[in-house]
């Protein structure tokens, strides 16, 4: 994951450099990877998928040593642990097919979300709402920066946290500094529970193949808000906000949020989202697919109307970022397709009759279940195992009818899995790209400033999805 976190508020740095030649081959290979998947799913070709599947491994195999060390590590154990299942089963051939192939759908969204940032980082309207954001008074800034970061993460992703994390290369106090991270990470990381451009929705619709966006973003945005409040009322409670702030009669004067950058802002959303919904529902398509197929059209129209209004940035140099941030993929692709194979291997390797049966044994049913599915993810979580693998895992062998939990209520959970469990892990992606912006160590991150949050929200979340299984659906 690149670090951006300087990137709003000076100028690009790739603006200086020239395009690494090393690089254009691997992002040539990931753009033809998309585009063979984006065939394959629209016209049901196996060969564009097995075409797609291939390109991917040559761009792993090219990539492979510039992946840093950690992730390699991690995802050596992965796969090393899915292969011994997988060989016990003997499934080994099945199991590596099924997570090269689902890895495709992670490829394109990643892609996808590569467009979107160079833009986002050199809109005007952005740069004018995080100046609002960044200037509300000590009683409100958490509050203000949660939603930020929730709103602009849902729509164009990690670009939300570069655009937001120059806020806390101010001036701040030490305590300042780590509530104002926990309110961008946690508010961040809620937007996993229904926003299309999270990774978190398109591993759901993977393994839940019944399963649509509609349908997750229905039950997931009023959690999200759920979640959202409980975050402010978590801080008040553990931290009085008036500690960290400045001395009387130096605070900066709140901003006010003018209607024409909200209305900027809004008109995004809808195209994004409007345009997506209604390529998924007319071709019945899966949504990472339409996101693949939507987003960097958008993205390039975006940055050309703001090239014509004077921004700053230009088409070339968008081509640059994109390129170097798609190349810049091969961690998360290493880290995704080993988490990919150990979820399936595992999941190979248990029979949800049996696991039905035990559980109904002892009367864990409906709301017991899901609060035993909840404990035991957020527990893993915490102990650095990826959530992709609990996802991979509960879509295969929890049995939902027999436990009497309906499949939305388990693709909420799956949802609040990575929503609030990548807060306390010290392995998340969302922690490592904290790290460089307070200088502290994983574990204090995940554990000291944010197990209690996650606990919290997991009973919240729990009990919300306890309430729509039982009630509503």
């Amino acid at each position: 994951m690149p670090d951006e976190a300087a990137a709003a508020a000076l100028p690009d740095p790739a603006e200086a450099g020239r395009l690494h030649p090393g690089n254009v081959i691997p992002t040539l290979l990931l753009l033809c990877c998309g585009a063979l998947t984006a065939a394959g799913k629209l016209g049901g070709w196996h060969a564009a998928i097995t075409g797609a599947t291939v390109l991917a491994g040559l761009f792993m195999v090219l990539e492979l040593v510039r992946v840093p060390r950690q992730p390699l590590i991690t995802a050596a154990v992965f796969i090393a642990v899915g292969s011994a299942i997988a060989y016990y089963t003997g499934d080994l051939m099945p199991v590596l097919v099924r997570a090269s192939e689902g890895t495709l759908v992670f490829i394109v969204l990643f892609v996808s979300v590569a467009f979107l940032r160079y833009p986002a980082l050199h809109s005007p309207s952005m740069h004018a709402a995080r100046e609002v954001i960044i200037s509300q008074p000590p009683g409100r800034r958490y509050t203000t920066l949660s939603i930020a970061a929730h709103l602009f993460g849902a729509l164009t992703n990690i670009a939300a946290l570069s655009l937001l994390t120059t806020f806390l290369h101010s001036g701040l106090s030490t305590l300042a500094r780590e509530r104002m991270a926990c309110a961008m990470t946690r508010g961040f990381a809620v937007g996993a529970i229904w926003s299309p451009f999270f990774v978190s929705i398109a591993v759901i619709l993977y393994v839940m193949p019944d399963m649509t966006w509609l349908k997750i973003a229905g039950g997931g945005v009023p959690l999200a808000v759920l979640l959202l409040a409980y975050g402010t009322i978590f801080d008040r409670f553990m931290n009085r906000p008036r500690r960290d702030a400045p001395p009387p009669g130096t605070a900066p004067q709140p901003l006010a949020l003018e209607g024409r950058v909200v209305g900027r802002i809004a008109v995004l959303a809808l195209v994004l989202v409007g345009s997506i919904l209604t390529l998924s529902e007319s071709l019945a398509l899966s949504t990472p697919v339409a996101i693949f197929l939507v987003t960097p059209l958008i993205s390039i129209a975006w940055q050309a109307l703001l090239v014509r209004a004077g921004a700053s940035g230009s088409l070339p140099m968008m081509a640059r970022r994109v390129v170097e941030g798609i190349c810049g993929l091969r961690m998360e692709i290493a880290v995704f397709f080993s988490a990919n194979f150990l979820g399936y291997a595992a999941g190979r390797a248990i029979d949800p009759d049996a696991l039905a049966a035990a559980l109904q044994s002892v009367h864990i049913v409906g709301p017991l279940a899901i609060f035993l599915l909840l404990a035991t993810m957020l527990s893993l979580t915490m102990l650095m195992l990826h959530p992709l693998v609990l996802v991979v895992l509960a879509g295969q062998v929890f049995p939902t009818e027999a436990l009497g939990v309906h499949d939305t209520s388990l693709a909420l959970c799956m949802a609040l899995v990575w929503g609030v469990g990548v807060t306390c892990s010290p392995a998340s992606g969302l922690t490592l790209f904290m790290l460089r912006v307070l200088d502290r160590s994983p574990f204090y991150l995940a554990w000291r400033l944010n197990a209690l949050y996650a606990v919290g929200g997991f009973v919240l979340g729990g009990l919300y999805i306890s309430v729509v299984n039982t009630w509503f659906l």
